[in-house]
């Protein structure tokens, strides 16, 4: 089974993500938290969406 779950940022994916995960035992990815995980180790790609994520704005499809 696969699941996609849009919404603007704060709209609650992450939330109501880890709810479905754990009643179904399923896996999930965001792209959201692979993002930011690559600000916090600073990799190149981290470097360049930073300013972008910090100021609440959506990283362009061409990088995601």
């Amino acid at each position: 089974m696969n699941l996609v779950i849009f919404g603007p940022p704060g709209a609650g994916k992450g939330t109501q993500s880890k709810f479905i995960v754990k009643k179904y035992n399923l896996h999930q990815i965001s792209t959201g938290e692979l993002l930011r995980n690559e600000i916090i180790n600073r990799s190149q790609l981290g470097l360049d969406i930073s300013t972008e994520i910090n100021a609440g704005k959506l990283v362009s499809d061409k990088i995601v």
